[in-house]
């Protein structure tokens, strides 16, 4: 079981916030989606408008990122690295959550790597 982490956009009087984050723990992305969709949606305080529900789990030495706001009818779904993640308070969050450390991540590959006099490209 693959923990997962999600949080949501919140728009409170004019501006974007965020809440603390929550674990999720459903067997698989489909399931945890939906339990963050649903918790999210009914968890607003009096006037708050939910923006976007976050949903985010570490796998493979990457971020999968799963975003949805409440009128969209896809989730949608990107890889990114873990390093520079912290960058963004609300991913950063989810991290602590997960418990992650980013400086501790391996670095991204290069796209080239020149051994030998051998160059070897990385397929994008």
């Amino acid at each position: 079981m693959t923990p997962f982490a999600s949080v949501a956009l919140i728009r409170r009087n004019g501006t974007i916030v965020f809440r603390p984050p929550r674990k999720e723990r459903p067997d698989d992305v489909t399931q945890a989606r939906k339990a963050a969709m649903r918790f999210w949606a009914g968890h607003l305080a009096g006037g708050d408008v939910l923006v976007k529900v976050i949903l985010v789990r570490e796998f493979g030495g990457k971020l999968e990122i799963s975003e949805r706001g409440p009128n969209d009818t896809n989730w949608i779904g990107y890889d990114r690295e873990i390093r520079g993640a912290e960058a963004e308070p609300h991913i950063a969050a989810c991290l602590g959550e997960l418990g992650i450390d980013a400086s501790a991540a391996m670095p991204p590959l290069p796209d080239v790597l020149n051994i030998n006099g051998f160059v070897y490209r990385r397929e994008i």
